[in-house]
């Protein structure tokens, strides 16, 4: 399949979201599965998102393109909506004329784009490049007019598109803007499973977890992740369980209000706000229920790093692809998103529930997680580009 093929690789970043752990591991899942000599592939380094990974490329023999040295974006501060998409635009002004450029003169048999898509798009829908396009969308991104026009105008001109769960792929089925026979299930490249083994056994400098029953959420604090509606039900749960204790680890815009909400409900030593984290697996070890109140997620990863840990979860039924993880109860606990009820309800099912019934669900989830290593997402992607 890949015999004198180049893939090159599109996935401009602001942040470094889960997204960006998965391409790099999709990367080097491509090098290590796959055999045959002439195969190459490459990274488009759009202003320099990429630099801090120079020396491991050079290790794999990935070859950089770089197309803008923009250091001003790489030290501004990104967070905000209006901050955020004001660097879109930006990227995309310097980088429109030299993609085109590298496109025409390198003439990749791949390109497979991710994240700040809609600049390749818009080059294949004016151009005929020979290159095949894949569309790899992440998440659960929002189906604004823009999004679907550009999607709409492009579809004959991509190859085929990727998304993370069967829920999603059905959702744009629906939307009837891509030929159905185009899209195509493929889960995350998420889980390092050695790497996983020698970072969940560090030491935690952390007294807070010493003691009591740890209930562990992670996530950027932001309103998407939906953390001020979980610490308001966790002060209903603190005046019935004692000895429960909850930490959220993560950075983002509404820090300081979520600090100040703690404060308020008096809760400062059962609640602890942990800054983001480049080991999250010794927390994860340490804890004894994993919880997201997510409004809206993509494979909901810090759910797979905690099944895998082998904590039960408890995550809201939001778009899209964690019910199907969690399968009507069957490897954990579902709860209808936004809905104090029926958290509470859920909880106290999950607390209350027998030993050998919550093992059951806690090995379920751990089989289920062997769906997001790097050697099943090299097997799904070999097969679709085949």
């Amino acid at each position: 399949m890949f015999e004198n093929n180049k893939i090159f690789i599109w996935s401009p970043f602001i942040a470094k979201v889960g997204t960006v752990n998965n391409v790099i591991n999709s990367i080097f899942s491509l090098i290590k599965f796959y055999k045959k000599k002439n195969f190459k592939i490459s990274i488009i380094n759009a202003f320099g998102e990429w630099n801090y990974l120079k020396n491991k490329f050079n290790e794999k023999k990935i070859e950089v393109f770089n197309l803008n040295n923009l250091n001003f974006i790489l030290n501004m501060k990104k967070t905000g909506f209006l901050k955020s998409r004001i660097c879109y635009i930006i990227i995309s002004i310097f980088s429109i004329f030299p993609l085109f450029f590298l496109l025409n003169k390198k003439k990749p048999n791949f390109l497979i784009i991710h994240l700040i898509t809609s600049l390749p798009l818009i080059l294949f829908i004016l151009f005929n490049f020979k290159t095949k396009l894949i569309l790899s969308i992440a998440g659960n991104p929002k189906m604004h007019f823009i999004r679907k026009y550009i999607w709409k105008k492009a579809s004959k001109k991509i190859y085929f598109v990727t998304c993370p769960s069967v829920e999603f792929k059905n959702h744009l089925i629906s939307l009837k803007i891509f030929d159905e026979k185009k899209i195509k299930v493929l889960r995350d490249a998420h889980l390092n499973i050695n790497k996983i083994l020698k970072l969940k056994n560090q030491k935690l400098d952390s007294k807070f977890f010493d003691n009591g029953k740890i209930i562990i959420s992670i996530g950027r604090l932001t309103k998407q992740k939906n953390f001020e509606f979980l610490i308001l039900a966790f002060k209903e749960l603190s005046l019935k369980y004692i000895d429960i204790k909850l930490a959220i680890i993560g950075d983002g815009e509404e820090k300081k209000k979520l600090e100040k909400l703690i404060i308020q409900l008096k809760l400062e030593n059962r609640i602890k706000l942990i800054e983001s984290q480049e080991n999250i697996y010794n927390y994860l070890s340490k804890s004894h229920f994993y919880i997201s109140t997510s409004k809206w997620e993509g494979s909901s990863l810090a759910m797979i790093d905690a099944a895998y840990v082998g904590i039960p979860i408890l995550c809201s039924n939001c778009p899209s692809g964690r019910k199907e993880f969690i399968n009507n109860d069957e490897r954990g606990y579902i709860f209808n998103s936004n809905d104090k009820i029926d958290f509470l309800r859920k909880f106290e099912k999950l607390i209350n529930e027998e030993k050998s019934k919550l093992k059951i669900k806690i090995i379920k989830s751990k089989k289920e997680t062997k769906k997001f290593t790097p050697f099943r997402h090299f097997q799904d992607l070999n097969k679709f580009l085949d």
